[in-house]
């Protein structure tokens, strides 16, 4: 899949924020021993779980985008936040602080579930709209010409009579 996305500017972190329902972001420091510790884990996380346009993994380094660890209350490194619609997402798995790698891959199979149950609920109302217009495409091409054969033959009177 994908690697983490150095954000660059505040900008290019507002946009992809913006337009993605989920967004995994790692603050941290390249001084951080920490930080360099969990980095492989969390590059691997970002290669087997990221979607596009559905799940995104980022780096921000707090030296470079100092108003965005401000913005985000970032005071400890690292410190990993879950975005939802382009909102932080409050306690739970929403904070992940430290090196803790089972808080980590919690928060990011959390994300996984939830844009999986997203999927499904998309793809249900469009599965019974694609079953309801094939139904209806057969049933008016399923629709057979009945035809009636038998006896034809003119009676005295008015006109035709037909036996069955």
């Amino acid at each position: 899949m994908a690697t983490p996305t150095d954000i660059l500017s505040p900008l290019h972190f507002h946009t992809l924020l913006t337009s993605t329902p989920f967004l995994i972001a790692d603050f941290y420091a390249t001084w951080c021993p920490p930080c360099k510790t969990i980095a492989p884990f969390y590059n691997q996380l970002a290669q087997s779980h990221s979607q596009p346009g559905k799940i995104v993994f980022v780096k921000v380094n707090v030296d470079s985008n100092q108003e965005l660890a401000a913005k985000y209350d970032v005071t400890a490194m690292p410190t990993f936040l879950v975005f939802r619609d382009g909102k932080r997402v409050e306690g739970g798995n929403g904070l992940v602080r430290g090196a803790d790698v089972r808080g980590l891959k919690n928060a990011v199979e959390g994300c996984v579930e939830e844009a999986k149950k997203r999927a499904a609920q998309t793809q249900a109302p469009a599965a019974k709209a694609d079953v309801r217009k094939e139904v209806e495409s057969k049933g008016e091409e399923g629709k057979e010409e009945k035809t009636v054969s038998g006896n034809y033959g003119m009676t005295s009177g008015s006109g035709w009579r037909m036996k069955v």
